[in-house]
């Protein structure tokens, strides 16, 4: 089973706690290498998380998946074999602290180290959470955590509301998902998940289809609901049929369809997408911009109704270089040349916010001005209704 792991890697190196201790060669000394990333490939080709310089081991030979407090490894059709405490693993098997792990003729012991905060004191509450678990971690548990929020479609929207700058009015809420299912809880968790058994696309679907039918009890009408796409989804063949099949069931909700301004490698493509997008009275919006390679060309030919600009280009706004201000208000600037409307994500304060004002952002989004949470229904408004959501196509 092919699993996209620079997905479920896409972020920078985080303290996880998590190391393995060994050594990759006879005659040297013990190390530790800290396992740093949410999908961690070990092997003897050079770019992967850790290389290991021995003939027996694959190129790529085996991955550890960070999935919230838990640990799993599989092995990745090694020639030798991964082994977890001398027993080979042919599926994704759970590992804790102590276990021993060996790759052909490699071994390390997993280790766990508290993370020291800022004031130096050791006490990190999810070392014993993490132990806990550990100790009932069944292999099939996490898959079949997954398999219920599936079946039961037990995906609880929370909405972050988008607002503007100036008259720091709502425009909209995001979308994002929230489950109560123990393991299930957060959407990196469910997302890491459902790549083990490739099903990305089936729960972005719920997560939006879910989404909608919430807020269409819920959200003021004619204010929009920002809805994410994933990666993996074919954006004519996914993305598409879904928002038929919610305006269809809901056709007077606004909405708004993010995606990844990774994704817009075909202007050409992109433009008749929002062309289909607009016969359904559907915007779009491209989502991270400056997190990854933007492509500014394609962004000017295959213009957006909105361009979210990426916590990693807004973070420290007031703060700015001279150098860093100018190119942020000439990309603002230029948002606007395209008719876009400049959203700021990430925004935590009241210093960033009024940075951003400066900059000619129009609209921000961030814990300053509201945490994601369950939408209230506005006075007078029924709080159930009987339309039925659309259902999921295999």
């Amino acid at each position: 089973m092919e699993l996209d792991t620079a997905q479920l890697a896409r972020s920078s190196a985080v303290d996880t706690g998590w190391y393995l201790s060994g050594c990759l060669a006879a005659g040297r000394a013990i190390e530790k290498f800290p396992i740093n990333v949410s999908a961690f490939v070990i092997g003897r080709r050079p770019g992967v998380s850790l290389v290991v310089p021995s003939a027996r081991v694959s190129g790529r030979h085996a991955e550890v998946l960070v999935i919230g407090e838990n640990l799993l490894i599989r092995d990745l059709g090694s020639t030798n074999g991964t082994y977890v405490n001398r027993r080979r693993v042919s599926r994704p098997t759970p590992i804790g602290e102590g276990d021993h792990i060996e790759l052909a003729d490699t071994e390390f012991r997993l280790e766990y180290r508290a993370r020291t905060p800022a004031n130096g004191i050791q006490c990190d509450p999810a070392l014993k959470r993490t132990q806990k678990s550990m100790d009932t971690f069944e292999p099939d548990w996490i898959l079949s955590q997954f398999a219920q929020l599936m079946q039961e479609e037990a995906i609880t929207p929370h909405y972050q509301p988008i607002t503007s700058l100036k008259e720091k009015e709502t425009l909209g809420y995001e979308a994002l998902a929230r489950s109560g299912i123990a393991g299930m809880k957060s959407p990196a968790t469910m997302f890491q998940t459902a790549a083990l058994v490739s099903r990305e696309t089936e729960l972005s679907i719920l997560c939006r289809e879910k989404s909608v039918e919430t807020a269409a009890a819920r959200l003021q009408r004619g204010m929009p609901l920002f809805l994410n796409t994933h990666p993996r989804e074919d954006l004519e063949r996914d993305v598409l049929s879904s928002i038929e099949r919610l305006r269809t069931a809901y056709p007077d909700m606004s909405m708004v369809i993010e995606i990844h301004e990774g994704s817009v490698d075909d202007p050409r493509r992109i433009h008749l997408l929002k062309q289909r997008f607009a016969e359904f009275d559907v915007a779009l919006a491209y989502d991270d911009f400056g997190a990854g390679q933007s492509r500014l060309l394609e962004l000017v030919q295959a213009p957006p109704q909105y361009l979210k600009f990426d916590a990693c280009l807004v973070r420290n706004a007031d703060r700015a270089s001279n150098h860093q201000w100018k190119l942020l208000k000439m990309l603002v600037e230029m948002a606007h040349d395209f008719e876009a409307v400049a959203v700021a994500e990430g925004i935590e304060t009241g210093a960033e916010a009024e940075a951003c004002r400066d900059l000619g952002f129009d609209y921000a989004q961030g814990f300053f001005f509201g945490r994601p949470a369950p939408l209230r229904p506005p006075a007078g408004m029924a709080t159930e209704v009987s339309l039925q959501p659309p259902s999921l196509d295999d």
